[in-house]
């Protein structure tokens, strides 16, 4: 355990230089073109010209790196983008290199201008470092795609099974309605039909929820939850938060992640009978960089805490499965890190690691 925070800690501390990577390496190459100004004060006219090009294109590197820490990409991938740089510039390095030996071989100085390696160094930077970005949309727009097939396998799955089974459900028992005219069977057609719009409804939810977060802002943990809680059947359930926090995050879907949250308490509780035994509650609280949910049902085993997470897994007799994938997937809408543990009351307790205060 301890070793996994040290993972965490150490990965923490070395994506900020991955961000700056790209930056570190342009201020490196514009360091070193400068350089030649103040060591050769004999420079020409010429010279002074040609050093000028490879400032100008290390300032260019400086801008790539700049741009990359604005933009939507991770510190993963401008370390990537780092990688490609520098591997540009060793390939221009040792291009050089090679023409030099040439040259040496035809018996021509071996010495080329400190301006022409630089130079092409710093071309070969930038190239390396235009393609890295290529190559890291063209990735990004690979996995994008394979996330949407997936997504589709996944609710052809819904349609023909999930779906399917409610059907058969209420077409079994309205002919019964038919034949007998009692109001179980027609009640039985009534929750088959409310089973169905649901499913409808969590998979739309599921569908519209990207992997990421355009509209982010300081929200309170606790006045969402409180909203969220409103729109929620809670079955006489007590909702205790615990915290004053605010957050960074998108309002609408913090939302829709507290109201999958305490359904999902809901109907365990209600498997479980605590909900009508005693006045089963959940609470509202905040860890370590995040906020938790916790209620007092009965649990989660340890070898289903992943499990959990995939659409259409569900315990709970009447579940559709899919409520807390969308939770799933709108912390990772936000780059928001779950943990799924154990409450104090023996329950189930939802963390939400890396939840940014401003």
């Amino acid at each position: 355990m301890f070793r996994r925070s040290d993972e965490r800690s150490v990965a923490r501390s070395v994506g900020p230089l991955r961000s700056w990577s790209v930056v570190g390496l342009g201020v490196g190459l514009l360091a070193v073109s400068g350089s030649y100004f103040f060591v050769d004060a004999a420079l020409d006219a010429t010279e002074l010209v040609r050093l000028g090009i490879p400032v100008g294109v290390s300032l260019l590197v400086v801008a790539l790196g700049t741009w990359l820490r604005t933009s939507a990409l991770s510190a993963r991938r401008v370390g990537a983008v780092f990688v490609w740089s520098v591997a540009g510039g060793i390939v221009m390095g040792l291009l050089s290199g090679w023409v030099t030996v040439l040259q040496a071989m035809e018996g021509r100085p071996m010495v080329r201008p400190a301006s022409i390696v630089l130079t092409e160094v710093a071309l070969g930077a930038l190239g390396g470092g235009l393609l890295g970005v290529y190559h890291g949309r063209l990735r990004r727009r690979t996995e994008q795609l394979a996330e949407e097939r997936n997504r589709l396998d996944e609710f052809a799955g819904i349609v023909s099974h999930d779906l399917r089974n409610p059907l058969n459900v209420a077409q079994g028992h309205l002919e019964l309605a038919c034949e007998t005219g009692r109001d179980e069977s027609f009640e039985a057609v009534a929750d088959a039909h409310g089973r169905m719009e649901r499913l409808v409804e969590e998979v739309l939810a599921l569908s519209r929820r990207g992997r990421t977060v355009a509209d982010a802002e300081s929200v309170s943990v606790g006045s969402v939850a409180r909203e969220a809680w409103a729109t929620v059947e809670t079955r006489g359930m007590e909702l205790r938060v615990e915290t004053d926090r605010e957050v960074v995050a998108d309002a609408r879907r913090l939302r829709a992640l507290f109201e999958n949250l305490f359904r999902n308490a809901v109907e365990h509780g209600i498997e479980d009978g605590s909900a009508d035994d005693r006045a089963g509650a959940v609470v509202v609280g905040e860890c370590e960089s995040g906020f938790f949910v916790a209620d007092d049902g009965p649990g989660i085993p340890a070898d289903e805490r992943e499990r959990v997470f995939e659409g259409g897994y569900s315990t709970a007799k009447n579940g559709t499965g899919f409520g807390l994938a969308i939770v799933r997937r709108i912390a990772e809408a936000h780059d928001w890190r779950i943990r799924v543990g154990e409450s104090e009351a023996g329950g189930a307790r939802f963390e939400f690691v890396g939840a940014r205060d401003r």
